[in-house]
Order: structure tokens, then C-alpha cells, then sequence
């Protein structure tokens, strides 16, 4: 494995690291969905003028994919809307992160249908092994507050969203190599987030999958955990958007100009593994770390594993 590839690989898992803070955020952070996706976005979209050179950058960038950009964005939107929508209805982030265990599944099937190109039967069993694994600890995980939270309604919002994020990873994975990842991210952010506006301004209320009704220009904390202030979803979202937006979405994007977006979307199994285990950490949900967890987890990192070798041996040959 060449240097750029190896460095790919890390920069990728690190990024898929740090996206298993988002479900902690989430359930740390008492606003609702919509007001925390709100939030993120224009402070994330902001977070990119900090960065040396990204004014100048942005500028020299090709106006058509920056509307192309935008439009992806919209995706994005619906992803982390419906992403914390599954968390906040079903009062559970290992129940949401399970449901990702299906992105490996969609981008075998989306990536041949956008690329134009032959189905690879080995892709889709192994996003089908992954699923396996991400099934059992789905399935065995007991629920963080018994009877709580409508559970059939998140899967089916959580099975949406992992939907929505194999679409726009694979076609993100085309733009990779036209446009510079940190203009490709703010682009979409933007995008998303006029959507948003737009959303916001026609009052299109949803009870509780989309709770327009509910936004709070200014969230302050109902329910403090960890940092006890009225102001302490001021800090997650500043969080969640400048750390597991800017940093971990750049990296992820950089990683995806070496792997493929199936190698890419397969290694975002990861996020429920990493999610589960810092719930287990900083919520002390130590129930989660069953024997079937280990199982499934196993079998998640096997998937992975042997996808990355069998690339390697494919590109050396």
C-alpha cells in the first residue's frame, strides 16, 4: 500500500471516529432536530472562513459546481435531519447508529447505478456481512430508558436517513477530484442550509419528524448534562458543527479522493462500533458491551478488514 493510500485510510477512520461524537452531541444537546441541524450548519458554513487561503480558494472555484454543490447539500440536510430526528423519536443513539449498517448495503447498489458500471457481487456481501454485524447490536442493545420512544417510526426515519448519506457520499465522491474538499463541504452546508431557511419560512411542520414549530432561534438548555448552564447546547452545537463538521467532513472528503465510495461508506460501519463505545465511556451505558456487541462489532471489523485487502491486492496486481 502506497503512502497517499495509507494516509487516505487514516485520515478516513479518523474522520468516521469523530462522526461517532455526533449521536453523543445529539442526545446531549435538548433542542430539538430541526433547531439543531439549523444551528450546525451556518456555524459550520462560517467555521471555513477561519481557514488560511479558503476566501481565495472559493473564489477561483467554478460557479456551475458550486450550484451543483449547493444542491447536494440539500441532501445533507435531509441526513442529519432525519439522522437526529431517529435519535430524539426513538431515545436512542445505538438504535440510529444500527440503521447506518444499511449505507454500505445502498452504495453497492447506488454506486453501479450513478457510475454506470457492473455490480461487484463481492461489494454487496460484504455490506451485507457489515449489516449483519451492525443487525446484532441493533438488536440486542436494550433501550437506554425502557418503553420510551416511538422505535418502529426512528427505524424507519433511521433507514431514510442511511439512505439519503450512501446517495450524496457517492456522488460526492465524483466532485472529490474537481473541486477542493473544504469549498465542496461549505458549498453543501450553505446549500443545506438555505433549504432550511426555506423549510423554516413555510412553517412545513411535521410533528415529530420534522418540528418546525418547535425552532428556537436562541436553544437555551432545558435539561443540562455534563456542563450545568442554560448555555451548555451553545457549546455541543459549536462542537458538532466546527470539530464533527469542519475537520471530520474535510478529512472524510480528502480520504475519498484515494478509496472508493463503497471503501468509504463501508468503513462509516465503524460509526456505531465508536458511537456505542463512547456512550458506554461518557454515559457509563456499559449494558450496551454484551457479548453480541463484541460479535457484531467483530464481524463489522472483519467486513473491512477484507475489503481493504482484497483492494490492495486488486491495485498491486
Amino acid at each position: 500500500m502506497d503512502k497517499e493510500l495509507r494516509s487516505a485510510y487514516i485520515q478516513l477512520h479518523i474522520a468516521v471516529f469523530i462522526f461517532g461524537f455526533t449521536a453523543i452531541l445529539g442526545k446531549l444537546i435538548s433542542a430539538d432536530h430541526f433547531t439543531l441541524v439549523w444551528h450546525r450548519m451556518w456555524l459550520a458554513a462560517a467555521g471555513f472562513f477561519l481557514i488560511p487561503g479558503f476566501i481565495k480558494t472559493l473564489r477561483q472555484t467554478n460557479v456551475k459546481y458550486l450550484f451543483m454543490l449547493m444542491g447536494i447539500g440539500i441532501l445533507v440536510a435531509i441526513h442529519w435531519l432525519t439522522f437526529y430526528g431517529s435519535i430524539k423519536i426513538g431515545d436512542s443513539a445505538s438504535l440510529t447508529l444500527g440503521c447506518f449498517g444499511l449505507t454500505s448495503t445502498f452504495t453497492s447498489i447506488l454506486e453501479p447505478l450513478i457510475y454506470r458500471k457492473k455490480f461487484v457481487g463481492l461489494d454487496v456481501l460484504l455490506g451485507l456481512l457489515a449489516l449483519l454485524g451492525i443487525a446484532i447490536i441493533a438488536y440486542y442493545a436494550p433501550s437506554q430508558k425502557e418503553g420510551n420512544g416511538n422505535i418502529p417510526l426512528a427505524i424507519i426515519v433511521g433507514v431514510f436517513s442511511t439512505f439519503v448519506a450512501a446517495l450524496f457520499s457517492t456522488i460526492n465522491s465524483t466532485l472529490t477530484n474537481k473541486v477542493d474538499t473544504k469549498v465542496i463541504s461549505f458549498a453543501e452546508l450553505t446549500g443545506g442550509y438555505l433549504f432550511l431557511c426555506i423549510i423554516l419560512l413555510s412553517s412545513f411542520h411535521i410533528e415529530a419528524v420534522l418540528p418546525v414549530n418547535d425552532f428556537k432561534l436562541w436553544p437555551l438548555t432545558s435539561e443540562p448534562k455534563f456542563i450545568q448552564s442554560p448555555y451548555a447546547d451553545f457549546i455541543w452545537i459549536a462542537l458538532l458543527a466546527l470539530v464533527c463538521t469542519n475537520v471530520a467532513f474535510v478529512m472524510n472528503l480528502n480520504a475519498m479522493k484515494r478509496v472508493s465510495a463503497f471503501t468509504a461508506n463501508l468503513a462509516i460501519n465503524l460509526e456505531p462500533v465508536y458511537g456505542i463505545l463512547l456512550a458506554a465511556f461518557i454515559f457509563k451505558e456499559h449494558q450496551f458491551l454484551n457479548l453480541q456487541f463484541y460479535i457484531g462489532a467483530g464481524i463489522i471489523l472483519l467486513s473491512v478488514v477484507l475489503h481493504s485487502i482484497i483492494k490492495s491486492r486488486e491495485r498491486n496486481k
